[in-house]
């Protein structure tokens, strides 16, 4: 460097001495970026709790009463302590113990408190969205199905109450198999409750619940009995 080169510093030092010593701190873009979709997502979240709530208005306030809920305490609080990770839950037991109660609290911390990205199914919704898949026999469940697989946390509430066209059980199953799979190779959590046992899962009742379905959800959940 000959000795009349000049650096960016010898050009603003009498600027920065003029306006007494000001200095900008470096902008940290990327910390930024995370910051605003984590607030993004916490929003959406909120959003979609409300939207939720609002179809089940019996749950927008909390009522921990009900005298099912008692002999369920310790059900209900390892739901509400659960820990995004790996492993989901199953809540598996009658009505009105207070699993969806449990379940619907446990959203909420995740989803507005916690900012993890949640998607709510009721189950009969969500293989209503899959029978749309087939169009005048075409199958273009696939694109739909992995979209959902991928997702970091998805709740399935109410699964095995859903109603499946007879023509239609076995290739809905393969689909929900797949969705089960999918989820296992990834490692991602999945969160279900069930008016089902596990006898009644594996049962000859419909197709939809056998074996393979409840080796796929023990794979994936802890079950959680609900009395």
């Amino acid at each position: 460097m000959r000795g009349d080169d000049k650096t960016l510093s010898d050009f603003t030092a009498p600027f920065l001495e003029a306006f007494g010593g000001i200095t900008r701190t470096p902008v940290d873009w990327e910390a930024a970026s995370l910051d605003y979709v984590s607030d993004a997502r916490k929003r959406d979240a909120a959003a979609r709790y409300r939207a939720k709530i609002e179809e089940m208005p019996e749950f927008a306030s909390t009522d921990w009463t009900r005298p099912k809920f008692d002999q369920n305490r310790a059900a209900i609080a390892k739901v509400l302590g659960w820990q995004y990770g790996k492993t989901g839950l199953l809540l598996s037991g009658p009505t009105g113990r207070g699993k969806t109660r449990s379940l619907m609290d446990l959203f909420q911390r995740l989803a507005c408190e916690d900012g993890h990205e949640v998607r709510y199914w009721y189950a009969g919704d969500w293989f209503a969205h899959l029978g749309t898949q087939l169009n005048y026999g075409r199958d273009d469940a696939r694109g739909w199905v992995e979209a959902i697989a991928a997702r970091p946390l998805v709740i399935l509430d109410d699964l095995g109450q859903e109603a499946i066209q007879t023509s239609k059980q076995d290739w809905a199953q393969a689909w929900f198999f797949r969705f089960l799979d999918l989820r296992i190779a990834k490692g991602l959590p999945l969160i279900v409750t069930t008016n089902l046992s596990a006898q009644d899962m594996a049962g000859r009742a419909t197709q939809l619940r056998s074996d393979p379905l409840v080796r796929r959800l023990t794979e994936l959940c802890e079950v959680v009995k609900f009395a």
